[in-house]
């Protein structure tokens, strides 16, 4: 008997989540020139021709895997930018929380920063791509909730959203980053959960009036 559509549509899924997750691996490690794709088929226990099946070229992966994670992330964003009936401040915490909260510090989220890294070298157009996808397509969604908070009132009129968003955006980046060498740099260690709230707060602070609420 034939697996119907619905299973083979998820197979299809699941191998194409272990692809991605190889090649990530893969790609950071080793250096994305100079890793091939047989490396990355037998990280995700396909064949090369699994591989082409999906991307045409080693690039075209590359560019799956940055997308893969950024849809992740953007995917938990997109939900706070929908949620109805609730004000900007709320949404501003919800879409940090949202992106950043769930951001992984841990072995997946140093591939993530190593791979980044390298690509800014090797393949620099990518990593224009992920720039304009990743961090400046994330300060204009937060610019445009200020823009909001401005119009309803909860922010100052002339509070600057748009360069509150890039340094704040660019800062939790940047944090990011750097917890994951507090283990051989203690001084860079700071509670994650803390980093982020008190962060949120100071922002939200910035953007009101003296007498905001």
């Amino acid at each position: 008997m034939r697996p119907s559509r619905a299973l083979r549509l998820e197979r299809s899924d699941t191998r194409m989540h272990a692809l991605l997750e190889a090649a990530l691996e893969v790609f950071a490690l080793r250096g994305y020139r100079t890793a091939r794709l047989d490396d990355v088929a037998d990280a995700a226990g396909v064949t090369k021709g699994a591989i082409y099946h999906y991307f045409d070229t080693k690039e075209a992966l590359l560019i799956g895997v940055i997308e893969h994670y950024q849809a992740l992330a953007f995917g938990r964003a997109e939900d706070a930018l929908r949620e109805p009936g609730i004000p900007a401040t709320a949404r501003i915490r919800l879409l940090l929380r949202k992106v950043f909260g769930h951001s992984d510090i841990g072995s997946r989220g140093r591939l993530l920063t190593l791979l980044l890294r390298g690509v800014a070298h090797e393949v620099p157009r990518v990593h224009e791509r992920w720039l304009r996808e990743g961090p400046a397509r994330l300060w204009a969604m937060l610019a445009s909730l200020v823009e909001e908070g401005k119009k309803s009132g909860e922010f100052r009129p002339d509070a600057d959203g748009e360069v509150g968003a890039r340094v704040l955006v660019s800062g939790l980046m940047l944090q990011r980053m750097w917890q994951q060498h507090a283990g051989e740099v203690p001084e860079l260690a700071v509670d994650y959960d803390r980093l982020l709230d008190s962060s949120v707060e100071l922002f939200i602070a910035s953007l009101r009036g003296t007498g905001g609420g």
